[in-house]
């Protein structure tokens, strides 16, 4: 009798085992692109999972060292459950300026406790770029459009003029020469009194 009531146990545990491993470990996705980590980037993480999360964290790989940025460990029921945190150089100041590997990991909330795992490649920026911009004086009449020049150095993924609430594109100079340019345009309707201004932004 005892032999059969381990033989049955055995197989409700295995049953169970069977039922549980024919889900897939929690879905995880960031909300919005992350292309560069600078003091407090903000960021949202998605995670849907079958049987809920037991934790979720994320991490940055750099230079053979990983960092904790963030951690929940609060185990939900909750099959679909999306967190805001802000994460960087501030709270981890372990992190330099560079390459990097944002990692983004949720357990299940079962007795398996697989991981479901986002990763993306990034830069850490702990510092904004620095711009210089050609000292022309300029002219401008609504309707009109002008060239500026300017130099960005440091660590930047945009960069151009910005003409009230437009926002115009720099470009490389042409032939490999230092620098770069951006044509923009002065609308017609522009209000009085803007002034173009140059940009340069690193993602953070």
């Amino acid at each position: 009798m005892r032999k059969v009531i381990i033989i049955v146990a055995a197989a409700v545990i295995v049953s169970m085992l069977v039922v549980v491993l024919r889900f897939p470990p929690p879905a995880v996705h960031l909300m919005s692109p992350v292309v560069a980590l600078g003091q407090a980037t903000p960021m949202t993480v998605h995670v849907r999972g079958r049987h809920g999360v037991r934790r979720v964290a994320a991490f940055v790989e750099q230079k053979g060292g990983r960092y904790q940025l963030w951690e929940e460990s609060q185990p939900s029921a909750l099959t679909d459950t999306m967190w805001s945190f802000s994460a960087g150089a501030k709270t981890t100041p372990q992190l330099v300026d560079g390459k990097a590997k944002l990692i983004v990991e949720a357990s299940s909330n079962d007795v398996l406790r697989r991981t479901g795992r986002w990763q993306s490649e990034i830069t850490v920026v702990t510092r904004p770029p620095s711009l210089s911009a050609d000292s022309d004086q300029h002219y401008l009449y609504l309707g009109m459009a002008d060239l500026a020049t300017f130099t960005v150095s440091g660590t930047w993924t945009q960069a151009g003029v910005r003409v009230g609430d437009q926002e115009f594109r720099g470009w490389h100079m042409p032939s490999g020469q230092p620098g770069m340019f951006s044509l923009y345009a002065f609308a017609w309707n522009m209000p009085p009194g803007t002034v173009p201004v140059v940009f340069a932004s690193n993602g953070t």
